[in-house]
């Protein structure tokens, strides 16, 4: 069927170099018509052999003039070619980007590091040289780490319900590079107590009125965030596994723009 005419530009006019013929369909009868030519010259003076100059010149030819005057779909060969192999290269759906890989897109991307701080996936932890150790492990004066003490505390033994207000919060809590980029102010990492992550962990969150205000699942690095400050109040988290069995939290936010992730062990299996 005949495709729609599609309004052009009609000062669009390509050059005509003689007659009807423009100057590329011109080119390529010349270039095809020369070469097969050519070709056939070179089999009558035994230069080449006729297996080989013949079919050349046969498809040299036909080539040019297949480019030059063969029309396909009201195109130019060459051009419908070129649209085709575009065509059958390139993608030809495209998917918008809902809200949930808006949401994960959002997401700093986190792990846990030896010392048990949540830190960015790309950095990487430096090792300090032990003495008496491997020479060939020593680092180079600029890649030295300065002596630090260690601040991870240990974690209160894990109860059926925990309540997290500011007395004990800096005991599940974590420093953690870049904080400026959590959305929220409600930050749990859920983990093993050998600081495994626990994915597919879904969590609810609830004001004191009981309503969910807001819920999602943990990606693979174990975490759950909240996509906004809170304000000031008393907040209760669920969390559903079929493998582990988690406690009810309580938090009790008195400063809105407090970040620092809360880490969260499940209960003891029995």
């Amino acid at each position: 069927m005949r495709q729609h005419p599609i309004p052009q530009n009609i000062l669009d006019v390509e050059f005509k170099l003689f007659s009807k013929f423009t100057l590329k369909e011109f080119a390529y009868l010349a270039i095809g018509i020369g070469f097969g030519g050519l070709m056939i010259y070179l089999t009558v003076s035994k230069i080449i052999p006729v297996l080989i100059g013949v079919p050349v010149c046969i498809l040299t030819s036909g080539a040019g003039i297949f480019l030059g005057l063969v029309p396909i779909n009201d195109q130019d060969a060459d051009v419908f070619i070129k649209n085709y192999i575009r065509a059958i290269t390139s993608p030809t759906q495209r998917v918008w980007m809902n809200s949930e890989m808006q949401q994960e897109r959002g997401k700093p991307e986190l792990k846990p590091s030896a010392e048990g701080k949540l830190v960015q996936k790309s950095f990487k932890e430096k090792k300090s040289a032990i003495i008496g150790g491997n020479l060939l492990q020593t680092s180079t004066p600029e890649e030295e780490l300065p002596e630090t003490e260690t601040t991870t505390k240990p974690l209160p033994t894990v109860q059926e319900r925990l309540i997290i207000s500011d007395e004990n919060r800096n005991s599940y809590e974590f420093t953690i590079q870049n904080l400026e980029k959590l959305p929220g102010n409600i930050n749990i990492w859920l983990n093993t107590s050998s600081m495994v992550s626990i994915p597919n962990v879904i969590t609810y969150m609830k004001g004191e009125d009981g309503k969910i205000l807001y819920a999602n699942r943990t990606g693979a690095s174990g975490y759950f965030l909240t996509n906004k400050l809170w304000p000031k109040g008393i907040y209760y988290l669920e969390f559903i596994h079929p493998e582990y069995k988690f406690p009810k939290v309580e938090i009790i936010i008195t400063d809105e723009n407090h970040k620092l992730p809360i880490k969260i062990n499940p209960l003891p299996r029995g």
